[in-house]
């Protein structure tokens, strides 16, 4: 069972957790915002334990009792985790949180609920949740989880304390690494840097998997590069994957590239770089291409991914935006 202070990094946010847990001031509503994979849905079941542990002590849980024991396992009445139903949390799920959140628990101290990704209400489950996050039961606490705060209503957010979690540095990821997988110390800082300063994600990243991806995606930006028909471009895109679960994995390599090639461009250090590795390649890449540019285009197909848009025409579209014009023919001329 994870507990506060079993989380690696983290220590601001945590800080705050505890601290209104101490002064028995823990706000209703929370929202915990931040990168996927850094701990935000570990930090919330954490809270949940905290708050009903049999023996807590500094404010944190136990993580051995009965009840820590059956919120590791998703089984405690007290603790429910609301999420996606297809592609969004509907009204319907959120009427039944509203409705159970005005019982007394029922063994615990208090009921928690854990609504990831909260971005995915839909407009209408949001404000069916306004009146609970104004007005709680005392006996209940809701944690809505999100890596997008800015796509929930402004009344969403305005009714929640928001706690903000951050990537975490490769050094700190690194031990963890070793202890937990094996890793040799080299590893671990690379899979950490890979990871992007996510611990969720170092802790399942296949560094080969990983490699054998990258090199897909870097040999089409370097076809990208060489100013090819825009038509030609549209032929890398098998190395994306065809699903929605690998296309996801693709885009976010894809930008963590283009992250390090705007380093590059800018000079900076490349002791910045998630792929430090590659630096020569991308350094040169950075120089054929808008780097800039790119990061822009590679949001929109992420959102677009979100959004259901059809998987095939995303990366035609993304990839032919990212390819290079053919160039316009001069002017013909007399012999």
């Amino acid at each position: 069972m994870a507990t506060f202070r079993q989380i690696i990094g983290h220590e601001q946010p945590l800080r705050v957790l505890q601290g209104a847990l101490a002064a028995g001031r823990l706000h209703h509503s929370l929202l915990f915002s931040g990168p996927d994979a850094v701990g935000k849905r570990t930090a919330a079941l954490a809270l949940a334990a905290a708050l009903n542990c049999l023996r807590p002590a500094d404010n944190d849980a136990c993580g051995e009792c009965a009840a820590c024991q059956r919120i590791e396992k998703g089984s405690h009445p007290d603790v429910s985790f609301v999420t996606l139903e297809k592609t969004v949390i509907p009204i319907d799920t959120i009427r039944k949180v509203r409705q159970e959140a005005s019982y007394l628990p029922y063994e615990g101290h208090r009921r928690v609920f854990i609504v990831d990704p909260a971005d995915r209400m839909s407009i209408d489950a949001q404000n069916a949740l306004l009146k609970t996050l104004e007005e709680p039961p005392p006996s209940s606490v809701l944690v809505l989880v999100t890596a997008r705060p800015m796509h929930l209503l402004p009344t969403t957010r305005s009714r929640c304390q928001q706690v903000s979690f951050g990537t975490l540095a490769p050094v700190v990821i690194a031990p963890h690494l070793e202890r937990s997988r094996g890793l040799g110390a080299k590893e671990a800082l690379r899979a950490a840097r890979l990871s992007g300063g996510r611990p969720g994600a170092a802790m399942t990243l296949d560094l080969d998997a990983h490699d054998a991806a990258r090199a897909g995606i870097l040999s089409a930006l370097e076809h990208l590069g060489k100013t090819r028909a825009r038509e030609a471009a549209l032929e890398d895109i098998a190395c994306f994957g065809d699903d929605t679960p690998s296309i996801s994995a693709s885009l976010s390599l894809l930008d963590g590239l283009v992250r390090d090639m705007l380093i590059l461009r800018a000079g900076g250090d490349t002791a910045l770089l998630i792929h430090a590795d590659m630096a020569s390649e991308l350094k040169t890449l950075a120089s054929r291409l808008s780097p800039l540019t790119m990061a822009a285009r590679v949001e929109v197909a992420r959102e677009d991914l979100e959004r259901n848009v059809n998987r095939k025409l995303l990366l035609e579209t993304l990839l032919f935006d990212l390819a290079p014009a053919r160039p316009a023919a001069g002017p013909a001329t007399r012999p």
